[in-house]
C-alpha cells in the first residue's frame, strides 16, 4: 500500500482508472506470494535456507513471469509456459489495468486463478506442516 501511494503521490504513476481493479489484483497475488512463502517455509530447514529460497524464486518467478521485460516480445510458446507462475497472471493482470486502462470485468480472471494459487500453495503447506 505504501508503494503505491508513493508512486501515485510522489512519481506520478498511473495506476489506471479502476482502483478496485488494481486492489483485486494486489490483494490476490499478495495471498498468492503469502501462501507461496508458508509452503516455501515447510521445505526449509534453516532461516538462512528459507531466506535464499525466498530470494532465489522471488527473482525466477520475477524474471519469467514477465516482470523484467514484457511477455509480449517473447514466443507464443514461453507465453503459455509461463502461465503455471503467479507472477505471470499478477503481471497480465497489472498490465492491463495500468497500461491499457481495463476495469475488474476484464481481469478478473487473473485474480481468480490467483486465488487458485493460493490456495494451492496454503493447502500443500498446511498438510506439509502437519506432517512435520
Amino acid at each position: 500500500s505504501l508503494m503505491i501511494v508513493f508512486g501515485a503521490l510522489v512519481l506520478s504513476v498511473p495506476y489506471g482508472n479502476d482502483p478496485l481493479a488494481l486492489a483485486v489484483m494486489l490483494i490476490t497475488f499478495g495471498l498468492a506470494g503469502t501462501a507461496f512463502g508458508i509452503m516455501l517455509g515447510t521445505f526449509s530447514r534453516t532461516l538462512s535456507q528459507a531466506g535464499g529460497l525466498s530470494i532465489l524464486f522471488a527473482m525466477l518467478f520475477a524474471a519469467l513471469g514477465g516482470c523484467w521485460w514484457p511477455l509480449e516480445i517473447t514466443p507464443p510458446i514461453y507465453q503459455t509456459i509461463v502461465k503455471v507462475l503467479p507472477s505471470t497472471w499478477a503481471m497480465q493482470g497489472l498490465t492491463d489495468i495500468i497500461v491499457y486502462g481495463k476495469g475488474l470485468s476484464d481481469v478478473w480472471l487473473n485474480a481468480v486463478v490467483l486465488l487458485a494459487f493460493a490456495a494451492i500453495y496454503f493447502v500443500i503447506g498446511v498438510r506439509r506442516l502437519r506432517l512435520d
